[in-house]
């Protein structure tokens, strides 16, 4: 098998040497996933973000805990996040588990941001209903004018998830004879991973 990945690596290196050979490919975004979970009813809901951090045992975003994800995660903690690179034929899928950051990583992610963007979190409570876009560019008027030049202080409602995978699975295209290649690690219950080769 061609070694578009290797069976003995971590596969976390594995996904953070492809997000790196997109970039270098100069893929627009190559950071965006699209992360899936699913109410207390059962229903899916996907959505596009930008993945915050990758560190060898996790990949981890940041958002509103009041959103209708981070509903779905109070109830479902299990998750899937998927890379797709179009330019380069190659899709990641990342199968794992939810949990919050520590306030202390919450707060070093917030204050990595531009104020501008600060300041549009608090005034935008995401997916809430507002009566039109005026009313948030009023919203961000008026609590730039509370602050003046102080910290823009980082709500209790905003921060970051850990999404600890139990599965990777890699995938890339073969336009010449459609058999496009596919491998997938599996998290072993002692914490190793095994690996597989998929049919496309």
């Amino acid at each position: 098998m061609p070694e578009f990945v290797t069976p003995d690596a971590d596969p976390m290196d594995e996904l953070r040497r492809w997000l790196n050979e997109a970039a270098e490919a100069r893929v627009s975004n190559p950071a965006a996933m699209v992360l899936a979970t699913v109410s207390a009813d059962g229903t899916p809901s996907a959505r596009a973000l930008m993945a915050g951090t990758r560190d060898q045992d996790s990949i981890t975003f940041f958002t509103h805990y009041t959103s209708p994800k981070g509903k779905d995660i109070d109830h479902n903690p299990n998750a899937e996040a998927v890379f797709l690179w179009t330019v380069l034929e190659r899709q990641v899928r990342v199968r794992g588990t939810l949990t919050k950051t520590t306030a202390e990583v919450s707060d070093g992610y917030w204050v990595s941001r531009p104020r501008n963007t600060q300041l549009a979190i608090l005034a935008a409570p995401q997916s809430s209903d507002v009566p039109d876009h005026a009313a948030l560019i009023a919203a961000k008027a008026e609590i730039e004018a509370n602050i003046g030049d102080g910290d823009v202080p980082r709500p209790d409602t905003y921060g970051g998830y850990r999404l600890t995978p139990d599965s990777l699975e890699f995938w890339q295209g073969r336009p010449e004879d459609r058999l496009h290649l596919r491998a997938i690690y599996r998290r072993d219950t002692d914490g190793s991973w095994s690996f597989g080769v998929m049919a496309p």
